[in-house]
């Protein structure tokens, strides 16, 4: 694997140089970089997923086995019937109850496979998403196996040399990964717990 210069770069929404900051890791992502950011939860690694050899380095990156599927970071809700195309019931009611936040939903593709997806519910993450203008995936900024990052320290220590950019929005507010859910035929399965409990996606549902 190269190794590369990590720049950390600390934000904060309506700083002077908040957005040309978003704009320039936008670019980065488009021109393939790999750039760590806050979420609500832990901290992200973004990847330009229209590239295959960027995936392919995404998951050096990480030691993430082949065959494990990556999910797809999202801003707006449409993307995910861009994706799939229909939406069920389920996975609209899910949306409107925990959207943006911590969770994902993997849903059955046109393809036949399944397809992840997540709004995260912070400032910078969806800035970011914005900006890059391409489809990004983003698992958590660590390498597999390792504890979830809750600080651009943590994914310093972890991955300093490997990625090119990690914007510094703090400690994250939740400390814990996104709750998984699997819907398929209008029925739930939780494939990873986290920071929202399964009665409460049921009640939703």
């Amino acid at each position: 694997m190269n190794a590369c210069e990590t720049e950390t770069v600390r934000m904060r929404p309506g700083a002077p140089d908040y957005a040309e900051w978003i704009e320039r890791a936008g670019k980065m992502l488009r021109d393939g970089g790999l750039v760590a950011f806050p979420t609500e939860t832990v901290y992200g690694l973004a990847a330009n997923a229209e590239r295959s050899d960027v995936l392919a380095r995404l998951r050096e990156v990480k030691g993430r086995p082949e065959g494990k599927p990556f999910s797809f970071i999202v801003c707006e809700r449409s993307e995910v019937a861009r994706r799939v195309g229909s939406v069920p019931p389920s996975a609209s009611a899910l949306m409107d109850a925990f959207w943006p936040g911590p969770l994902t939903l993997v849903l059955r593709g046109d393809d036949s496979g399944t397809v992840g997806f997540r709004m995260p519910d912070e400032q910078i993450a969806l800035d970011l998403i914005r900006a890059a203008g391409v489809r990004l995936v983003a698992p958590s900024a660590n390498s597999s196996g390792g504890p979830e990052p809750q600080t651009a320290r943590d994914v310093a220590r972890d991955l300093a040399g490997r990625i090119e950019l990690i914007l510094d929005g703090g400690r994250t507010r939740m400390g814990q990964p996104s709750t998984v859910v699997l819907l398929e035929n209008d029925t739930c399965r939780v494939l990873r717990a986290g920071a929202i409990e399964e009665d409460r996606i049921r009640e939703a549902m």
